[in-house]
């Protein structure tokens, strides 16, 4: 389970501020100036577009360029049957996003999916309309980590045999921190390509940018497995998919208590955490990512309100279906700054 000490610390970050760079970024993060708060707001606009529809939030909000650089990621997700509109939808509603040069005539914004650990670089230059988007590419979490590290199908999380929330907890950790690392220099953010080891775009969109594709189409095909009964789908779906939305349902309706009185594997400060969680905020929740094994699952949800959170459910395989047996809560930005500050500490001799 989430390390006892990061989930108390995450009760008292959790009223921190959800964006991950600006802390780090910033000389005076309680005070940001005009020109951060438009830079922030224009990003917010140009998400939530993507999320109702992209192709005119692309129109909106891509410059030059980025027009064409759009249209090429839009190919590429296409080819792979996920869809262009839908992609979109997924890979940046489920994302959470950090920022360098705010301030600056030229920014960095970079979007990242821990789901499918894939990062959009967006550069944004100020106009007299706002800031608009002059550059994008999605890279994969691998390169962002480390320049030309091996690239592999899965998402981190996904890989080997470990606790699956704690792995989404540690890579979120490894990657944002990378960004603030290696970006923290503005002066990087036209060369972002440079510094992440894109050397060639030909090479690099006949051979990354397929994988990427296919990761988020694998992603989309998953969850609509869940969502959407099937005839022949695997016997296993159907309570799976039962258990998931009377659990959504309680969750929104009640809140925390009945779910946490079935989940005896919650630990005791997670339980806390939970228990002084408002059902509103938990509003419009609906699964984004699910893996499952010989007599379990675990089910990650998230409200498509904010991408700020997810909730991690692991259910237990019974002959009268599936018995939820723990959960989590990810507060992605809490938790990444509890894990910071955790980190931070030198251990006692």
């Amino acid at each position: 389970m989430i390390s006892r000490k990061v989930v108390v610390t995450i009760a008292a970050a959790i009223a921190g501020f959800a964006l991950f760079g600006l802390p780090a970024l910033r000389a005076d993060p309680a005070h940001p100036t005009a020109k951060e708060v438009n830079s922030v707001v224009d990003m917010l606009r140009f998400r939530s577009g993507m999320l109702v529809n992209p192709a005119k939030s692309i129109s909106a909000y891509a410059a030059g360029a980025a027009q064409r650089e759009f249209a090429a990621i839009d190919k590429q997700m296409t080819t792979a049957s996920a869809g262009a509109p839908a992609g979109w939808r997924y890979l940046l509603g489920t994302s959470v996003f950090t920022a360098a040069g705010l301030n600056e005539a030229r920014a960095l914004i970079v979007f990242y999916n821990p789901l499918l650990d894939i990062a959009v670089f967006t550069v944004w230059e100020a106009r007299k309309e706002g800031r608009r988007i002059v550059d994008i590419g999605w890279v994969p979490g691998d390169w962002v980590r480390q320049p030309n590290g091996a690239v592999e199908p899965r998402p981190l999380w996904l890989r080997g045999e470990v606790y699956r929330p704690q792995a989404l907890v540690d890579e979120v950790v490894a990657t944002v921190k990378a960004v603030e690392t290696r970006f923290g220099d503005t002066k990087q953010i036209a060369t972002w390509r440079d510094t992440l080891g894109i050397k060639e775009s030909k090479s690099y969109n006949k051979t990354i940018m397929p994988m990427l594709a296919a990761r988020l189409f694998e992603a989309q095909l998953r969850i609509g497995a869940l969502a959407n009964p099937k005839a022949g789908e695997d016997p296993r779906l159907a309570p799976l998919r039962t258990a998931v939305t009377n659990l959504i349902r309680t969750i929104g309706n009640e809140g925390f208590a009945k779910p946490l009185a079935e989940a005896k594997d919650t630990s005791a400060p997670m339980k806390e955490m939970l228990a002084k969680i408002n059902p509103k905020t938990m509003q419009r929740l609906g699964p984004v990512a699910f893996v499952a094994g010989e007599g379990h699952a675990t089910v990650f949800l998230a409200s498509t309100l904010t991408a700020d959170y997810v909730l991690s459910a692991r259910f237990a395989e019974r002959v009268s279906g599936y018995a939820l047996q723990q959960l989590e809560f990810i507060p992605y930005a809490a938790t990444y700054q509890a894990t910071i500050s955790q980190a931070a500490v030198p251990a006692r001799q």
